[in-house]
């Protein structure tokens, strides 16, 4: 991770477009080449992002499911800009839609195909070990070969074993607490999502996945609108 000057930082920014922002400033942007930079503001002077700066889990987390084939932004650079508390990732955007603004164009059958391909990359992941907290159909992309992707990879761990039943509940916990995600997954093509995992994960897992899920239906926003 390289060292950026507060000017510096901002003459890579020269006539960029924001993509994200909050009410510190910008989160995202796509600079005049095309690729994306995503900054991460360090909001305490002390913390873990000291040692384990976001950026490089970013950047190390992109690298790691593209060798596993899955795909994922490619990492031009990394950098820290101290003067503004700031760490940042520079990377080629993965090209594609997110599978939410997918679904929700999608036919009722249309869209049980896909829940059926995700449940299968859904068992893939969790086959490969990548524990993915921020997992929700906002940040999985189909690409224009048909194949899924990850993005915002901060929020990963990859193990390099198959998840435990333990994990695999867990991540299904965040996964549904976006409630059209919800909606889809969990009561209207509950069926195709777990036949799809089933084809990657086998059965014994599927019925884990299955269990998991049905003690979490009280707890799972219900209706169609998205809170994401």
């Amino acid at each position: 991770m390289r060292e950026l000057s507060e000017q510096a930082l901002a003459t890579l920014m020269k006539g960029s477009s924001t993509i994200e922002e909050d009410a510190f400033g910008i989160k995202v942007a796509k600079l005049g080449d095309g690729s994306f930079l995503k900054l991460y503001r360090r909001k305490r002077l002390f913390s873990s992002a000291l040692w384990q700066p976001p950026a490089e889990r970013f950047a190390r987390n992109a690298e790691r499911l593209n060798e596993l084939g899955i795909r994922a932004p490619g990492i031009v650079d990394t950098f820290n800009v101290p003067e503004r508390l700031l760490n940042g990732v520079l990377y080629t955007p993965l090209p594609g839609d997110t599978l939410r603004n997918l679904w929700k164009l999608a036919s009722v059958q249309e869209r049980a195909l896909e829940v059926e391909g995700f449940g299968r990359f859904l068992g893939e992941l969790h086959g490969l070990g990548v524990y993915f907290r921020s997992l929700h159909l906002g940040n999985v992309l189909k690409l224009p070969d048909g194949r899924l992707g990850l993005i915002d990879l901060s929020d990963m761990r990859i193990s390099g074993r198959p998840l435990p039943n333990w994990k695999r509940k867990r991540n299904v916990r965040h996964m549904l607490r976006y409630q059209l995600d919800a909606h889809w997954l969990a009561t209207l093509h509950l069926e195709e999502l777990l036949r799809g995992y089933a084809s990657y994960a086998g059965e014994s897992a599927t019925q884990a996945l299955r269990s998991a899920i049905g003690a979490l239906r009280p707890s799972i926003p219900q209706g169609a609108s998205n809170t994401p």
